[in-house]
């Protein structure tokens, strides 16, 4: 499981918000988007046997102008408490992790440019792998970077 926790914290969150009427994308590996702007942020490492999970929702305010908040969205106030049983519940309750990850994906099918420790890519990305990591067309597979859509610089 510890390969796919960025994936799963990811979809848990992703599949929350879409109860309480919001539709999430996920942009590879750890972001949650609405409307192409960042609600979330999932920051995951594993220590020994054990994962820690940050997960950084907007609620009440975004904190940058390329963000946004579920108050924003939606014209009921949220629960606290009750958003995160969902967010642990799913977690937990999740049996596709892959397959559903890539059903809410931005990244796939998308030119992108990624900044990782070993150097700079560009590329269009084909698919999700069983490691969850980003394939890129030329068959380059990567772990762990920071990944902008291509579309987004230019608009």
């Amino acid at each position: 499981m510890t390969s796919l926790l960025p994936l799963r914290a990811s979809v848990a969150v992703a599949q929350s918000l879409g109860k309480i009427g919001i539709s999430p994308s996920l942009k590879w590996p750890n972001d949650v988007i609405v409307n192409e702007k960042k609600i979330c942020g999932i920051l995951t490492e594993v220590v020994d046997d054990r994962g820690i999970i940050g997960i950084g929702l907007n609620v009440r305010s975004a904190p940058i102008e390329e963000s946004i908040c579920i108050l924003e969205l939606i014209d009921t106030e949220v629960s606290l408490d009750n958003l995160m049983k969902k967010i642990i519940s799913n977690f937990y309750d999740i049996e596709d992790v892959l397959g559903i990850y890539k059903n809410y994906s931005s990244t796939i099918g998308e030119q992108v440019r990624i900044k990782t420790t070993s150097g700079e890519f560009e590329g269009l990305v084909t698919d999700i792998d069983e490691k969850g990591r980003l394939v890129l067309e030329n068959g380059k597979k990567i772990i762990s970077g920071d990944v902008v859509h291509l579309r987004e610089e230019s608009s």
